[in-house]
């Protein structure tokens, strides 16, 4: 998955944090809200500033904005853990297995 739509999955997962309309941060932060349909949708990216700006108006430092390895929905970890199981080893997956069993116990 490309930073752009990592970055963009983050900023619309803040957003929704904070009950937020797409329109209504656009405006805090000074954009038009087609442009940040595209930062969300990840076509576009943020410059600096307004990096800067959306780690404002969501309170947060500007390296937690940036944040995005926890931008993936259940479904898609999901997805994303039996790629990886697929591709794994017999023993891979018997370690995998009792990692599991310790984790959820």
């Amino acid at each position: 998955m490309s930073i752009k739509i990592l970055f963009g999955k983050r900023i619309k997962e803040l957003r929704l944090k904070q009950q937020l309309k797409q329109a209504q941060l656009a405006e805090i932060v000074g954009i038009d809200p087609k442009h940040q349909s595209c930062i969300e949708n990840g076509k576009n990216f943020p410059s600096t500033d307004l990096i800067e700006k959306y780690a404002k108006a969501f309170g947060i430092e500007d390296f937690e904005l940036l944040n995005i390895t926890n931008t993936l929905s259940s479904k898609e970890i999901i997805y994303k853990i039996n790629e990886l199981i697929r591709n794994a080893s017999e023993d891979d997956i018997q370690l995998i297995y009792k990692i599991c069993l310790a984790v959820l116990k």
